[in-house]
């Protein structure tokens, strides 16, 4: 009982936090948001996008861009249920962090203790870029339950060693392809740092393989079908290989990520970077803690936080702390360890 009660006040807090005066900051409405929303309102009330489209896989919004189907339908599901208004919208980025702390509190009963979950779920809900982008409706925030939901199924496995388990991780990571376009280039790392993991045991890959593969089998035949969705604006060609290591190592610049935020300015406070400059000593003790005990799913998660954004070397633009939301499980673990 005392878990559960643990468990419904963080979830309590963190929804006082977050909703703070959700529509009024940042005021007005972005075009991405409309989108979003346009799109969400009609697919809850006719199954159908702007274009007419039934249930689309992908749902291009006019005047915007595509938009990934997690947040829009995750979004109209909001709607049918409580109502479509501009609070209901932005309100579905808040329903992400709510249902990332869930699956945390069960990974830190899996793997840690309670203690684990309080303070874990303190530095989550209290990161800047996520008080940032929980009042915004976009799809960045999508991503959070995804990667934490990885990392639970494969703790499970560790403990249990039940093939759906693995099974599920890895759906997980593959569905997580549609959660936003940045996923395309996080999940194909993570499936195979998730494979590494297997390494003494490549017998223990194969039901991961049949979780996460269907996932980019549909992500490659809808590229014929959904061209600008599936790749996006990116070429994906470098001039030099100091482009590349620039663009990457850019990522763990120490004052983008504490001091200064987001390049884009609304994606950023213009006071904090993408994460609380008072939590990297947790950090770097979470680090050498890792390196020093060498757990297996520590080193999993250590491995995962420098690595998973690797391939961002070849997306032109630097300091765009709103497009690495799948580090944020990732680096909450290791601070709280």
């Amino acid at each position: 009982m005392k878990k559960i009660l643990l468990l419904i006040t963080s979830i309590i807090f963190a929804f006082l936090l977050l909703s703070f005066k959700l529509t009024e900051v940042p005021p007005g409405i972005n075009g991405d948001e409309s989108g979003i929303g346009h799109n969400a309102i009609l697919i809850s009330k006719k199954l159908t996008d702007e274009n007419n489209n039934f249930l689309p896989l992908f749902i291009f919004a006019k005047g915007s861009d595509w938009k990934q189907p997690v947040s829009v339908y995750a979004t109209a599901l909001v709607f049918k249920i409580f109502g479509s208004s501009f609070w209901t919208l932005r309100a579905t980025s808040i329903l992400f962090v709510i249902i990332s702390i869930v699956i945390l509190y069960f990974l830190a009963k899996e793997v840690f203790d309670l203690k684990f979950f309080v303070i874990s779920s303190l530095i989550l809900t209290t990161t800047p870029i996520i008080l940032i982008q929980s009042h915004l409706a976009l799809e960045n925030i999508a991503v959070l339950p995804f990667i934490l939901f990885w990392l639970l199924m494969m703790a499970k496995y560790e403990k249990v060693k039940k093939p759906i388990y693995l099974f599920l991780s890895g759906a997980t990571l593959g569905a997580g392809i549609f959660s936003y376009l940045g996923m395309r280039l996080i999940v194909p790392v993570l499936s195979l740092i998730s494979l590494i993991h297997f390494r003494k045991n490549l017998k223990q890959s194969f039901p991961f393989l049949f979780g996460v593969l269907p996932f980019f089998a549909l992500l490659y035949v809808a590229g014929f079908y959904y061209p600008g969705a599936v790749v996006g604006h990116y070429s994906g060609a470098v001039q030099s290989i100091n482009d590349f290591l620039y663009r990457y190592l850019s990522i763990f610049d120490l004052s983008f990520l504490f001091l200064k935020g987001d390049a884009t300015a609304y994606h950023s406070t213009g006071r904090a970077g993408m994460f609380l400059v008072v939590s990297l000593p947790l950090f770097v003790v979470g680090v050498g803690k890792i390196l020093k005990e060498k757990k297996s799913f520590e080193l999993l998660i250590l491995s995962s936080f420098f690595l998973a954004p690797v391939l961002f070397g070849f997306v032109p633009d630097v300091y765009r702390a709103s497009r690495l939301l799948a580090l944020i499980p990732l680096y909450t673990l290791i601070s709280t360890i």
